[in-house]
């Protein structure tokens, strides 16, 4: 049995941020990460860490839409008809996304060799953790070909997308719990006409309310559960917890 790791987890703020320093803090963490690997005796070993936090309105574009000519039109159109949302390329994969108030986005920073874990089995892992997380509202999300979390073939509740260097992770998921859904009539989810945003809001109100009734941070609530059912998932992957 390998010896149980803990996630440290941060909430970055209680109020909304720009998306600029969610990226700022997540790459001092892959730099302590990736500087550990090219001189451990000198660097300590971090501590893996899973950063939550609810940006402003913001389109993130993936790494290889920056050098697609009909990407890069999109991407400014996309910016004139929504001037009050932010425009950025990332380094994770995927399309075109939507992240702002009402939605948890959640980065896990960690050494997928520590926790025995191929990129599939991590995304995988990433997937369970948020089907879990919305069955706390009564709600039945799944996986399809396509990614991201569902609750049919049509209605995507959670993005994913992840960059991976020398094993390190960054990037990861974002969770629609109160979002505003109109911000999302602008894109296309996985190129897929058909589909379209929901969120836990929409899907389960009643259980929203009665369970945020009081909750003076609701995405950080999310946030708290998400990690304690990560911390879960990768404790069995290393044999530790509950089968």
């Amino acid at each position: 049995m390998a010896t149980r790791r803990a996630l440290k987890h941060i909430h970055i703020s209680p109020t909304q941020i720009p998306y600029s320093t969610g990226a700022a803090v997540q790459d001092v963490l892959v730099k302590n990460y990736l500087d550990h690997k090219r001189v451990p005796d000198v660097v300590p070993r971090p501590v893996p860490t899973l950063l939550t936090m609810e940006f402003f309105s913001v389109y993130t574009f993936g790494r290889r839409q920056q050098h697609d000519e009909e990407s890069v039109r999109k991407i400014e159109e996309l910016k004139s008809k929504v001037p009050e949302a932010d425009g950025c390329v990332t380094m994770r994969g995927g399309q075109t996304t939507f992240h702002g108030p009402g939605q948890l986005v959640a980065y896990p920073i960690l050494d997928l060799k520590e926790f025995n874990l191929s990129t599939r089995c991590y995304v995988r892992m990433l997937e369970d953790t948020t089907i879990e997380l919305l069955e706390g509202f009564g709600l039945r999300a799944k996986v399809t070909e396509n990614t991201g979390v569902w609750l049919s073939h049509f209605e995507k509740i959670a993005s994913i997308g992840v960059h991976l260097r020398r094993y390190i992770t960054s990037h990861g998921v974002a969770i629609n719990g109160s979002t505003d859904l109109s911000y999302f009539d602008q894109i296309v989810a996985c190129g897929l006409p058909e589909s379209k945003a929901t969120s836990i809001i929409h899907a389960a109100p009643e259980e929203w309310k009665r369970q945020m009734v009081g909750v003076k941070n609701p995405i950080q609530e999310l946030g708290n559960r998400f990690a304690a059912i990560l911390q879960q998932n990768l404790d069995h992957r290393l044999g530790h917890g509950k089968a």
